[in-house]
């Protein structure tokens, strides 16, 4: 059991960092919900009710934007971090 939790874990770590890294809002929000249903279940397993907790809030916050921008139906993209040119 303490290395499918220790596995739960270390996945829901690497998820939330891929997450971030995301081009598009609408992808970042998938993964970063994907994330957080993993880190809230490994915190389950671990007792940790105050980090239980916050991932509820991010799940509730992502899948609210989500339905936004799927009703919407259109994404937006991050800013990219092109330097401006001389004007």
């Amino acid at each position: 059991m303490d290395a499918w939790r220790e596995i739960v874990g270390w996945a829901g770590s690497a998820l939330l960092i891929v997450s971030i890294l995301q081009p598009t809002i609408s992808r970042l929000r998938w993964l970063n919900l994907g994330a957080s249903l993993l880190l809230m279940g490994y915190n389950l397993l671990l007792g940790s009710a105050p980090m239980v907790a916050l991932n509820i809030t991010l799940i509730l916050i992502n899948c609210w934007y989500l339905f936004v921008h799927i009703r919407r139906g259109r994404t937006k993209t991050a800013p990219t971090l092109e330097p401006r040119e001389a004007s």
